[in-house]
């Protein structure tokens, strides 16, 4: 699935994809281009994260199968029966229409042919302003981060939020982690980039990622630790990436229940 559009604001006319991606396409064995790879900054600088330790066990991937048609993003588990990802991948990019919760897998720690966890969800919380669109635009972008309230609580320790948000300020540095289609069984991250422009609502970074990269983390290191800063939505031509910060999102935090 990708959704392309134009942005008329003040950044001018830039070209942004959002990074979910059909999970049955085969890996992408051509050179790195940047039509293939639009969410690379420069060189790739991602890197093959082969461990399952906290907090690399906490992300997971975030499939959708449905009639003709499945998909996959990226998710974070931030407690045992949530997980937080973009608000686009809960949606069908053909129909518009909101996934059934029973058809939303989450699969932790997907290793190549292994994975330390997995559930269905049991329902779904979007920040109040989303509206799914196959035309979205910085506004959408903005609102794009959702929920997902598990069937059942998973055995893995959650990763941390953030407890305020850091200071901000440009080249804050940052760690972008994802599973993406060129590689959709490993983990990938970038663990060297910067905020490159903080708009308030939204991170414009350098953190590289791919189709497939929606919904992934972005973290901070807070007290010696790696937490949850940010979730990666979509990508601009290579320009930048686009997150959404937590100040943003920190409310979904308390929708435990499905009440």
């Amino acid at each position: 699935m990708l959704l392309n559009f134009l942005s008329r604001c003040a950044l001018g006319a830039a070209l942004l994809i959002a990074l979910d991606a059909a999970a049955g396409q085969a890996q992408d064995k051509s050179s790195k281009t940047n039509k293939l790879f639009p969410g690379i900054i420069g060189e790739d600088n991602r890197q093959i994260i082969d461990s399952w330790d906290n907090p690399w066990n906490t992300i997971g991937r975030v499939n959708v199968a449905g009639f003709r048609s499945r998909s996959m993003c990226s998710g974070t588990l931030i407690s045992d029966r949530m997980v937080i990802t973009a608000a686009h991948c809960l949606y069908g990019a053909r129909t518009g229409k909101a996934h059934v919760p029973p058809k939303i897998n989450f699969v932790a720690g997907v290793r190549r042919d292994s994975f330390i966890a997995h559930t269905t969800a049991t329902c779904t919380h979007l920040l109040e302003d989303y509206t799914f669109t196959s035309r979205p635009t910085l506004k959408h972008a903005a609102t794009d981060v959702g929920v997902i309230v598990l069937s059942k609580p998973l055995d893995v320790p959650p990763m941390p939020v953030i407890g305020t948000s850091p200071e901000v300020t440009r080249n804050l540095y940052l760690i972008g982690a994802g599973y993406a289609r060129d590689r959709p069984f490993l983990l990938a991250a970038d663990k060297n980039c910067k905020l490159l422009k903080d708009r308030g609502n939204l991170w414009l970074t350098s953190c590289d990622t791919n189709y497939g990269g929606s919904g992934g983390p972005v973290m901070v290191e807070e007290g010696g630790k790696l937490k949850l800063a940010a979730i990666m939505v979509a990508s601009s031509q290579n320009k930048f990436s686009i997150a959404v910060p937590k100040n943003v999102w920190a409310h979904l935090l308390k929708k435990t229940t499905c009440k």
